[in-house]
């Protein structure tokens, strides 16, 4: 399997909740564009929880969900040589998998998309987590078509982008997300949570330090989006642009544009 079968599902619903760290958003699409957004404050929907207000705001219409990147765990794994058989892959998969994760696999959706002939990307959730979702839905007799990741959303339009980034920083309240690129496919990706936003700029030299002395790779272009908008981010761009001149022997940071609206983790948006 591909990674763009993930980035594309057969069907995009016309109708979008995102559902983020203490916040959500729902979100109305045509023709590829946002036509309404309305946003939620407190509602612990990446626990299952909360959905009551997220729900009175849908039409009834084929219905998506896009999480933050909190409830997902990532694993890049790399092999000798990657079988074609998907029934082959899938036990090799699950075998290195058993090897380092300390509870028991059968209780979460576990997804993994081969990246090249020797690593494959493995990300996992919680089945109670879509359960909860599902039921919550299927109550309000709206029709859930999608589970996504903000994450993988965003990695999707980078895929897409003219200009591509070297990483992505993606932060959502307490959580920030780093994945790095390497040719538009997925190296590296580390997930971190309450640290102040100096910290945050102090983590991401450290990360992109550690990138460069072990793949090989100059990460300096960079995406920077930011759940709760543009004025959350500042602090973090002002600091990542101070930090340019501190490791200018290395190359500076650069921000590149996300692309024509605000919302690259929304699927369908042009």
């Amino acid at each position: 399997m591909g990674l763009s079968e993930f980035f594309l599902p057969q069907r995009l619903p016309r109708q979008i909740v995102f559902a983020g760290d203490r916040h959500a958003e729902t979100f109305l699409l045509r023709g590829g564009r946002i036509t309404r957004r309305s946003a939620f404050a407190g509602p612990a929907l990446a626990d299952g929880d909360g959905w009551a207000a997220a729900l009175a705001a849908l039409l009834p219409e084929e219905t998506g969900v896009v999480f933050s990147a909190t409830p997902f765990i990532f694993n890049f794994f790399e092999f000798d040589k990657l079988p074609w058989q998907r029934k082959a892959l899938r036990e090799m998969v699950d075998w290195r998998l058993q090897k380092i994760f300390p509870e028991d696999i059968a209780a979460y959706d576990h997804r993994f998309f081969r990246l090249n002939r020797k690593r494959v990307l493995s990300i996992l959730v919680r089945r109670s987590l879509l359960e909860r979702v599902e039921a919550a839905f299927a109550e309000k007799k709206i029709p859930l078509t999608y589970i996504g990741s903000s994450t993988m959303e965003i990695l999707a339009r980078a895929r897409r982008a003219k200009s591509a980034p070297d990483f992505i920083v993606e932060r959502d309240g307490a959580g920030c997300t780093l994945v790095f690129q390497e040719r538009r496919r997925p190296v590296y990706l580390r997930k971190f949570r309450n640290v102040s936003d100096a910290d945050t700029v102090a983590e991401i030299g450290k990360t992109v330090a550690f990138v460069r002395n072990q793949y090989g790779i100059a990460p300096r272009r960079y995406w920077l989006h930011d759940h709760l908008g543009d004025a959350s981010a500042a602090p973090i761009e002002a600091a990542l642009q101070t930090a340019s001149t501190e490791t200018a022997d290395n190359g500076e940071y650069s921000r590149l544009p996300l692309g024509p609206d605000a919302a690259p983790h929304i699927p369908g948006c042009s």
